[in-house]
């Protein structure tokens, strides 16, 4: 599971080159994701949920340390769904509604979850 965080993480990269700052967005969160649910995974905690959100809050009960990541997965979590559907705002595309900012900033933040979660996956 870590190496598909890794891959999301990889391909959120790569479309920054294409300027595509809502797919960028949504394939942080997903590499957060999977990096989170590997690491349950590997105390033996099979998650189904893709709320970052609830998933560091499981998390944080098996490791206290992994608290240091709740601004990044309310962040993130912000990311799932208007990323990806037409219907999440009241007009226009999604990828009219994300900046260069956000994208990088999702990135980074992605990036340290990522990171963290390959320490614990071993």
């Amino acid at each position: 599971m870590l190496i598909d965080a890794e891959d999301f993480l990889g391909t959120a990269r790569d479309l920054m080159e294409k300027g595509r700052w809502s797919k960028v967005c949504f394939n942080a969160q997903q590499a957060a994701e999977l990096a989170l649910k590997a690491v349950l995974q590997r105390m033996g905690v099979e998650r189904r949920t893709h709320s970052l959100v609830d998933l560091l809050r499981e998390l944080v009960t098996h490791l206290p340390e992994s608290g240091r990541f709740w601004d990044d997965v309310k962040i993130l979590d912000q990311y799932y769904i208007p990323t990806r559907y037409a219907n999440a705002f009241a007009s226009g595309p999604a990828k009219d509604k994300y900046t260069e900012n956000q994208a990088r900033d999702a990135v980074e933040r992605a990036k340290r979850i990522v990171e963290w979660a390959g320490k614990h996956v071993l």
